[in-house]
């Protein structure tokens, strides 16, 4: 779908904004895991989380259209933040549909920005049918947390980061909620024709790619449930789902417990935070097994935006 000068374009934007997030060594974690682990924090961007590139390149992409009104999207939260975040930079009015219940930080966070928030329902999906409608009611552009092209291109600008680091990996473990992100690194990885395995990662309790790629077909989800907030999408994504079906390895469900266990072991080891979304590849590295793991596995870490309540609970267990 695209092509390296499509990454490489989104790549321009993104650097307009921010320097490439640090791709490190975990020593600690390479010593509990027994592999040569690589952490890429895009938990250091401008509001901790990957989410700003996607937002990034979609309100660039608008601007090329001609679009000059306001933008509104639909989030449990960090991408909401990155498109309050982006349309403040591009000087456009942003309206976030939130569900009712949103991580209260996150939500801080975005009216720091200045942006419009709106409540509806107990999930991303609820949320989007409000987004949806006020789309029609005041002509305001879509930006869509994941299936859209040029978010795409934007997500795909941290696998580009990845393979020209210098880091030999033989894999990227990322998390997967609609699958914007799994899609943007398995295209940069397609265009590098690297030899370089793609994972996902899915909660249980929210696995609809997992579904997805089960049944041949985008599948939809009647409700959903798992602590990792950025990543419950009752819906896979109708254009990352083909990406993520014929450019990857698989997407592997994990359950909440185990990325309380990750969140924990991050914390003891290396002394870093991450949200449950940003750990679900760290947690499918942990579940996989000495035998199966890669010899040298970059993990996503993909956001830090966690509550105070979920950081309580992460610690509690230590």
């Amino acid at each position: 779908m695209l092509g390296r000068h499509d990454i490489e374009a989104a790549r321009t934007v993104v650097r307009a904004h921010f320097p490439p997030t640090p791709l490190i060594l975990a020593p600690r974690l390479s010593e509990a895991l027994e592999c040569e682990v690589w952490l890429k924090l895009d938990t250091v961007t401008p509001i901790r989380t990957f989410k700003i590139r996607g937002a990034l390149v979609k309100l660039h992409a608008l601007e090329l259209e001609g679009h000059e009104g306001g933008v509104v999207t639909a989030s449990a939260g960090n991408h909401g933040l990155a498109v309050a975040w982006a349309a403040r930079a591009h000087r456009r009015p942003a309206v976030v549909c939130l569900p009712e219940q949103a991580n209260p930080q996150k939500v801080a966070l975005i009216q720091a920005q200045g942006a419009e928030i709106q409540r509806r329902g107990s999930d991303f999906q609820d949320a989007y049918q409000l987004a949806q409608r006020l789309v029609q009611e005041r002509g305001l552009a879509m930006v869509h947390p994941y299936d859209d092209v040029p978010v795409i291109a934007g997500q795909a600008t941290l696998g580009l980061e990845v393979l020209e680091s210098g880091v030999d990996c033989d894999a990227i473990l990322v998390g997967v909620g609609g699958g914007g992100l799994i899609a943007g690194i398995a295209e940069a990885v397609a265009v590098s024709r690297r030899s370089v395995k793609v994972h996902g990662a899915q909660p249980r309790g929210a696995d609809s790619m997992v579904r997805s790629l089960e049944r041949g077909e985008v599948t939809a989800l009647e409700k959903t449930s798992t602590i990792a907030d950025g990543l419950n999408a009752r819906i896979a994504g109708t254009i990352a789902f083909p990406i993520i079906r014929d450019h990857t390895a698989g997407v592997t469900r994990v359950t909440d417990e185990e990325l309380l266990a990750a969140g924990r072991l991050l914390l003891d080891r290396e002394r870093m935070i991450a949200e449950p979304a940003g750990l679900a590849g760290l947690a499918l590295l942990m579940a996989m097994g000495e035998s199966n793991r890669p010899r040298r596995p970059v993990v996503v870490m993909s956001g830090a935006n966690i509550s105070d309540a979920m950081f309580e609970e992460m610690t509690r267990k230590r």
